[in-house]
């Protein structure tokens, strides 16, 4: 089986050059990624090793009982684990290797708050600790994920 990834050409040095202005780069990803976009995430914190994201309350990411479905919570700490690793990004690509997540409390008090910190930045991974807590500050979900970093080439859709 062979998978395939499209990115945009130099992808992490677009990101990064918006990286003082969240503005710019708010726009950025929700002009170019229809998941980001539709989940409405904003990324209200962006330092080297540190990322902050929120995801507002909205019906269409809840599951039945009225709580953020797990998969819109996965969804959204890959893309603040991948920001992250950004960060420390000197090569021409990443992808997410492996994320571990415990969902320890329902989430349905929104806005809803992921931070991220990175714990080991290697040469080829980069392991984030990522958290997500609802409105209140109670947490929802601690995961840790490791995004490999790509040098020798550029992942792109066949």
């Amino acid at each position: 089986m062979h998978m395939a990834y499209h990115i945009m050409d130099d992808r992490i040095n677009k990101v990064l050059d918006k990286s003082d202005n969240l503005d710019l780069l708010n726009d950025f990803f929700s002009e170019n990624d229809s998941v980001y976009s539709y989940m409405g995430i904003k990324i209200t914190k962006f330092s080297r090793g540190h990322c902050e994201l929120e995801i507002p309350y909205s019906e269409k990411l809840l599951r039945a009982g009225k709580v953020l479905h797990g998969g819109m919570i996965m969804a959204a700490l890959d893309y603040a684990g991948g920001l992250t690793t950004m960060t420390f990004n000197d090569g021409n690509d990443q992808v997410t290797q492996e994320i571990k997540i415990n969902f320890l409390n329902p989430m349905y008090r929104g806005p809803f708050k992921i931070t991220t910190d990175v714990i080991k930045a290697g040469k080829t991974a980069v392991v984030v600790e990522l958290k997500l807590y609802d409105a209140d500050g109670k947490i929802g979900t601690i995961a840790l994920g490791t995004w490999y970093i790509i040098r020798d080439r550029i992942i792109q859709k066949k």
